[in-house]
């Protein structure tokens, strides 16, 4: 990591500790926390797993969406443009700092799961979910000009995109449903919390939809902040 990278990470953090990122996402953790506590054994296996996989998804598309128009407001993006630090230096600081934040949820979440975790599958499947999700704010987030706005346009684009994600819940399910990489998000995380049965050639298949998803996401999002940099 070069000297002007890591200071760049080093501003988006204390950007998101003055903005009271970590303070509301504490507030929200704690919640998911004592509803596994206490009422975890009553939950349904596959509402567990809605709360892991809703978590990296409203961490990666609000907060950083909500970032991007503070930073939007405070000319941050224009000043970047006229420094050696490129639309990738500027996606990975935020995406590094989120993705590393919405993780550290997750691990604490999975301590506290009525269920098997499967470790590894459990934090490959939500680190991609988070980082599609975050890199995908960046291009919708640039079509807004206020916080207010991006949250209440956001939550319209996020419903068609997420709804998918329910067929998930089929078993078994049918191969056709795995066009959507939201439906295949979900089922890999319901297969890492030992919801539903699955084999290896699943789990292959499924690794590589959402991983082909997560790639296209970052990749448009570089795309989009290239062409947002170039006009500043």
């Amino acid at each position: 990591m070069s000297p002007a990278f890591k200071t760049l990470v080093q501003t988006d953090l204390r950007l998101q500790l003055r903005n009271g990122i970590y303070a509301a996402y504490a507030f929200v953790l704690t919640s998911y926390v004592l509803a596994l506590i206490y009422l975890g054994t009553y939950l349904p296996d596959w509402a567990a797993a809605m709360i892991i996989y809703t978590d990296p998804v409203v961490v990666g598309f609000f907060f950083l969406g909500a970032l991007l128009m503070l930073e939007k407001s405070e000319g941050t993006r224009t000043a970047l443009a006229i420094t050696p630090m490129g639309a990738a230096h500027y996606f990975w600081s935020k995406t590094i700092s989120l993705t590393a934040l919405s993780l550290f949820a997750i691990i604490i979440l999975g301590l506290f799961l009525h269920t098997n975790v499967h470790w590894p599958l459990y934090l490959v499947s939500t680190t991609m979910i988070s980082l599609t999700f975050t890199a995908i704010s960046f291009p919708i987030a640039l079509h807004f000009r206020t916080a207010s706005s991006y949250l209440m346009g956001a939550a319209a684009i996020l419903m068609p995109l997420t709804l998918p994600m329910f067929i998930a819940l089929k078993d078994p399910i049918s191969p056709w449903a795995l066009i959507f990489p939201t439906t295949a998000q979900f089922r890999l995380v319901l297969v890492s919390l030992g919801t539903f049965p699955s084999d290896q050639a699943e789990i292959s298949i499924l690794l590589t939809i959402v991983l082909i998803t997560t790639l296209a996401s970052i990749l448009w999002a570089i795309h989009a902040l290239k062409k947002e940099f170039s006009t500043k």
